[in-house]
């Protein structure tokens, strides 16, 4: 099992199986192009993420570094080939002791319906099974999200409830269901396949 306080080595990082993209660590400077796409109407409509500033978005970054040295978070910039920031995907929290974690993603419209972001959540769900030793990944989504709704369920998602009025989206209570994925599930799934060719057989089309 990788140590997570190596992450800033590159044999410890997910692999996305893509030439075009990789996963690598958050590192200051990157909120730059996080407030480039976060800012764009629609990216955060149907999400609880706030309204972004420069300056909260540093806090963020700064965060996501520091949680890497304390193994609280695994959050990781999907780059592009020039390893300028286009997303980000990766777990907000995570539990040893329980073995599971919270994926969360987003990703800048311009690569929307490429696949990319399919790419990125088969490879953390890799790792975090495999390196992490997770049991369960589960995630919390707006119930008007689509599209992510999509995405978590063509990588083997399953929903397990609504929870009703549960985060403030820029001051209304919204509604978010929440889907889980067991390891064994996983497994059944991707057994013997590279990230790549497990995102292949986990979905048809390609829209996230």
């Amino acid at each position: 099992m990788t140590d997570p306080t190596t992450v800033e080595d590159q044999k410890s990082l997910p692999i996305l199986g893509s030439e075009d993209f990789r996963l690598r660590p958050l590192r200051l400077g990157d909120e730059a192009a996080l407030l480039e796409y976060l800012s764009q109407p629609g990216v955060i409509e149907h999400t609880s993420i706030p309204a972004p500033t420069l300056e909260s978005l540093t806090a963020s970054v700064q965060r996501d570094i520091t949680a890497y040295a304390k193994s609280t978070s695994f959050r990781f910039a999907v780059a592009a080939s020039d390893d300028r920031l286009i997303g980000i995907c990766g777990f907000n929290s995570w539990s040893p002791a329980h073995r599971h974690a919270e994926l969360a993603y987003d990703l800048a419209p311009q690569y929307w319906g490429q696949g990319v972001m399919r790419r990125a959540v088969v490879a953390m769900l890799t790792w975090g099974f495999s390196e992490l030793g997770l049991n369960r990944v589960h995630a919390f989504v707006m119930t008007s999200n689509h599209r992510s709704i999509r995405l978590l369920e063509r990588c083997g998602f399953s929903r397990e409830g609504t929870l009703r009025q549960y985060r403030i989206a820029r001051g209304e209570p919204k509604d978010f269901h929440l889907y889980a994925l067991l390891a064994q599930d996983f497994a059944r799934t991707a057994r013997g396949a590279s990230p790549n060719q497990a995102m292949q057989r986990t979905a048809g089309r390609s829209d996230a």
